[in-house]
């Protein structure tokens, strides 16, 4: 992206008040010029408070954040509900999916886990573990697009899930099922290029810190030993039964984190500079 284009420079790097003023104008932008992934890291690396809303055509998706870690998100997508969730997952039979639809109709104001719990159609330690499942969900869906635009706007948050997973995770697991190859390609570039993990991460321990934080499968965990910048990314994908996908997510993810350089002749990449 040529950051020197003047009418892309205000949606392209998103920044913080500089007066450090707790009412903040809202920021917005297009995802073509900073997809989600880098801009929900940035976010979280600033530990941002507020709501980043995301939308493409009629759909929206909104994430609340909390000192930079998601905590809430909702959805005006029909596959998004919570009730179908639930459904799904044989928390409700299909007599009280319809009788919760028929309560949530008549309860004015009332959001559906409280509709559920109050009639005793579902017991709150299943809802919130099918609620935090499905926020997850959305926040993942979410990674897969790369059109629409998005607004972040700074303020307090009243709803809180806690989440079994850090951004970090949910950002390698979104890169895991959510970004196309084609685009993880895009943003990691040539494949000449000597991905090189960072120097903390090369030990033992520093190893199993990555594989822990990021909850990485073994076979993902297996490749941190082998990202030493001795091989390229071509020779690493040269054996006949090695997942393309599952490495350049595992790159991608790394990269966007700043746990790994990819160099090129000695001379760090730019793909993902900007």
């Amino acid at each position: 992206m040529d950051t020197h284009d003047p009418s892309r420079a205000e949606s392209a790097s998103p920044a913080r008040p500089s007066d450090g003023s707790a009412e903040a104008r809202p920021e917005s932008g297009r995802l073509r010029d900073f997809p989600l992934p880098e801009l929900l890291w940035q976010f979280h690396s600033e530990g941002r408070t507020g709501c980043l809303r995301l939308r493409k055509g009629a759909l929206e998706k909104t994430l609340w954040m909390v000192a930079g870690g998601p905590v809430f998100a909702r959805s005006n997508e029909a596959g998004d509900r919570l009730t179908d969730r639930l459904l799904a997952r044989g928390l409700l039979t299909r007599a009280q999916y319809d009788q919760a639809q028929d309560l949530l109709a008549r309860s004015s104001g009332k959001r559906i886990g409280e509709v559920l719990l109050e009639n005793g159609l579902i017991r709150e330690r299943e809802l919130n573990e099918a609620l935090g499942e499905q926020i997850l969900r959305m926040i993942e869906s979410m990674f897969s697009w790369n059109e629409g635009s998005w607004q972040f706007e700074p303020g307090p948050c009243a709803d809180r899930i806690v989440l079994d997973r850090s951004t970090a995770a949910i950002l390698m697991s979104a890169a895991r099922h959510r970004i196309p190859l084609r685009r993880l390609w895009d943003a990691i570039g040539d494949h000449h290029q000597l991905p090189r993990l960072a120097y903390e991460h090369r030990t033992d321990d520093g190893r199993a810190e990555l594989t822990a934080t990021l909850m990485l499968e073994p076979s993902e965990s297996a490749w941190l030993a082998r990202l030493d910048g001795s091989r390229s990314l071509a020779e690493l994908l040269d054996d006949f039964d090695v997942d393309e996908h599952e490495l350049l997510a595992l790159l991608y993810t790394l990269r966007l984190l700043g746990h790994l350089q990819l160099e090129l002749g000695g001379v760090p990449a730019l793909a993902f500079q900007r």
